[in-house]
């Protein structure tokens, strides 16, 4: 096995193990070893992890691929995105099924390298939207670093934005609220310390949007699980955030905002509002200095209503950018911003209706209900009152967290550029965390990265090509803390930035090549 210098000497044992208990003749107890215990006087072949028995798992094969072998199948599920697996080195593919009730069937895959290419940690990498399958593009980078790597596709089969398949089956919610993630955690775990003959010396959590919902669930339930969680553009104001999806669709709907004009609207917010950082380049820097008035685009007498806005479609831009809206005016989720505006029709497709499919299914169980009919208030409570926070992940207390020595790195675009999930979110959860938190607890523990121009989660029209992980394990490494980060944007036309920590703001010095992230500075607003 492959160390570097951060790995710490002592196993992690595994939180679900059970100790066996057994009598001597003489009637003294004998405590059984633990597998975790048994494991580390014996390393298995890949093949032999198909007869493995853990508890409420079924191992279904265990095979070792040969280097640049593996295809994902044809089933493979809509958000996975391209990946060379011709670069993936040998290494051994468990899959399996987690059961902890009978209405269960947690499929899982674990990616396990060679015992001379393992780094000596455990990954667990995340979902995004309503998961239901495995994106095994999420995979390739972890298994090529040298992590074992496992994932799940949460217990149940289905597209990114459908929850059809939780009408009436409260079991397979709940799997996917957070108890699929936990269970993988334990037997994903289990299967590496019995591959490897060790426990991993370190567990990692990497995930976006879903996936930095599930990492931040797992940093305030069960504290203890992983060292280290990396977690971009998180869902986990999960209620209002489901609202916000509605809110989008019935504002593009008719009498709306025309997707066709989307464009339009971008172009013009971004117009109004570069340049604010010191630079012309086509991203938005500073939000809060962002004055953009859709107003402004209203069509005088005579013009081509194709480049100009009618009051009405105006009075809709308005009232997505504001957000999820309380009747009191209060906000309870905040609206994607300027320069997003594209971004809103993936609401208004069948594809990604999520929030209309979450309403339908979990929160009304009626397959009809009408997303025309959002009342706020009213949905709101009652959606609250369904989920009794179970998917939220909105407790800012991760003081157990930090007293286990666990590191959580957040992200999200700063500009406005994410349109499926508000930047804003994220900024009052961390800022939810600075009240809450001791100030060196967070000092010590926690990092919030802002990105201009980002979109959900990677892409957009800023540089957001980031290696968040290597960050993280520097971190881990060398027990120093991340200040600030390059971020690339490829391509003929392409440059770098400074990617700087909360609140401070990506600024052009004036001077020097405009694509060298060397001439900007991370300033105060």
């Amino acid at each position: 096995m492959v160390k570097t210098s951060y790995l710490s000497a002592f196993a992690v044992t595994l939180s679900g193990a059970v100790l066996l208990s057994a009598c001597t003749k003489s009637g003294e107890a004998v405590v059984e070893p633990t597998a975790t215990q048994q494991a580390e006087t014996t390393a298995l072949s890949c093949d032999g992890l198909a007869s493995l028995q853990l508890e409420n798992t079924v191992i279904q094969s265990a095979e070792l691929m040969a280097a640049g072998s593996f295809q994902p199948p044809p089933s493979t599920g809509p958000g996975s995105r391209p990946a060379d697996y011709s670069s993936l080195p040998e290494f051994c593919r468990v899959t399996g099924s987690i059961k902890p009730t009978e209405a269960s069937d947690i499929q899982f895959e674990a990616w396990l390298p060679l015992t001379e290419s393992w780094n000596g940690h455990f990954m667990q990498v995340g979902n995004g939207g309503a998961a239901g399958s495995l994106l095994y593009s999420s995979m390739v980078e972890p298994l090529k670093r040298g992590y074992a790597v496992v994932h799940t596709d949460t217990g149940h089969k289905g597209a990114t934005g459908d929850f059809s398949w939780a009408l009436g089956e409260p079991e397979k919610l709940t799997d996917y609220q957070y108890r699929a993630v936990r269970e993988l955690t334990l037997t994903g775990k289990a299967i590496t310390t019995t591959r490897y003959g060790e426990a991993p010396d370190k567990a990692f959590w990497y995930g976006c949007s879903t996936g930095g919902r599930q990492g931040l669930l797992e940093a305030q339930r069960y504290p203890e699980d992983y060292d280290a969680i990396v977690a971009g553009a998180p869902a986990n104001n999960w209620e209002p955030l489901q609202l916000l999806s509605v809110h989008i669709t019935k504002n593009l709907g008719p009498g709306g905002f025309p997707v066709q004009k989307l464009g339009l609207l971008k172009q013009a917010a971004i117009a109004a509002c570069d340049g604010e950082d010191g630079l012309e380049d086509g991203v938005i820097a500073d939000p809060e200095g962002c004055k953009f008035n859709p107003q402004d685009l209203v069509c005088e007498a005579g013009a081509d209503a194709k480049s100009c806005l009618s009051q009405s479609e105006a009075a809709a831009a308005n009232r997505v950018y504001a957000g999820v809206t309380l009747s009191d005016g209060s906000v309870v989720f905040p609206g994607t911003g300027f320069g997003s505006e594209p971004a809103w029709a993936a609401y208004s497709t069948p594809f990604f209706q999520i929030g209309t499919s979450y309403l339908r299914n979990v929160v009304f169980e009626d397959p009809d209900w009408d997303p025309a009919t959002l009342d706020v208030d009213a949905d709101l409570a009652r959606t609250i009152e369904v989920e009794q926070g179970a998917t939220a992940a909105m407790d800012p207390d991760l003081s157990a967290f930090a007293a286990n020595g666990g590191k959580l790195l957040l992200y999200h675009d700063h500009g406005l550029a994410d349109g499926i999930i508000s930047y804003g979110n994220t900024m009052n959860y961390y800022e939810s965390i600075l009240e809450t938190m001791d100030a060196s607890t967070v000092e010590g523990s926690i990092q919030f990265f802002t990105v201009p121009g980002m979109g959900h989660c990677s892409g957009g029209d800023g540089a957001s090509e980031i290696d968040w992980l290597t960050a993280m394990e520097d971190w881990v490494e060398t027990g120093e803390k991340p200040e600030q980060l390059v971020a690339t944007k490829s391509g003929e036309t392409g440059y770098t930035r400074p990617v700087c920590t909360y609140p401070n703001i990506v600024t052009y010095s004036g001077e020097g090549d405009e694509t060298d992230a060397a001439n900007f500075t991370c300033e105060a607003p």
